[in-house]
């Protein structure tokens, strides 16, 4: 049971200190916190170059946190120097959550992905938003370069391990969880926002405005 003052009142043995998690957890090896390096070094340069999507974490000043998806053919993030990315915005929902967060609070988390491998990069760093005419038309596709870009000063960056690959077997078919019945974006879409049509009404309505273009 839960409360309106206390969601998680029902809740008897809850975490609050780190000394307390530490006791639970344990300390991390001494060659686990060095891992962790201030600049882009070949092995991090070679992973962005070689991922197709990224998630990019900001938070505004109430504290909301969110996290987005972002997805291009591998290299879509340019590596400007050790330690500058430039990551393209395409056409999407034009809610632009992340760069309204950067706008009130430049810091930014940022994880890479490889299909296939089990390894993530893990990214800290502060985020500027930038329509350089250069550096947008260098990130053209289709002719199309993007209206802006997100701009990245890496503070840190770190391997993350592949444990949760083998737990979750993402990448193996065989393994993946049946999807027969699951709502997808325009259903969901017509039931959260209340839209008076059908899916498929809903799907042909952004094909005519122009919605769904990628590029």
């Amino acid at each position: 049971m839960t409360t309106d003052t206390d969601p998680f009142s029902g809740f008897s043995d809850i975490v609050t200190h780190a000394d307390e998690l530490e006791d639970i957890t344990g300390k991390p090896l001494p060659q686990i916190v060095a891992k962790e390096i201030p600049a882009l070094d070949p092995i991090c340069r070679t992973f962005i170059e070689r991922a197709p999507f990224c998630f990019l974490a900001t938070a505004n000043p109430g504290g909301h946190v969110d996290v987005s998806p972002r997805g291009d053919p591998p290299g879509f993030v340019r590596i400007l120097s050790e330690s500058l990315l430039a990551i393209p915005d395409r056409p999407g929902n034009r809610r632009v959550d992340t760069f309204q967060n950067i706008l009130a609070d430049p810091r930014i988390g940022l994880l890479f992905m490889v299909p296939g491998r089990g390894e993530t990069l893990r990214i800290r760093g502060e985020a500027r938003i930038v329509r350089d005419p250069d550096l947008l038309a260098s990130m053209a596709i289709n002719d199309r370069p993007p209206k802006l870009a997100l701009v990245v000063h890496v503070r840190s960056a770190f391997m993350h391990c592949p444990k949760w690959v083998f737990r979750s077997g993402i990448w193996q078919p065989d393994k993946w969880p049946n999807t027969d019945g699951m709502a997808d974006m325009n259903e969901a879409m017509v039931k959260h926002a209340r839209i008076a049509m059908s899916p498929d009404e809903w799907f042909e309505n952004l094909k005519e405005k122009g919605e769904l273009d990628l590029w």
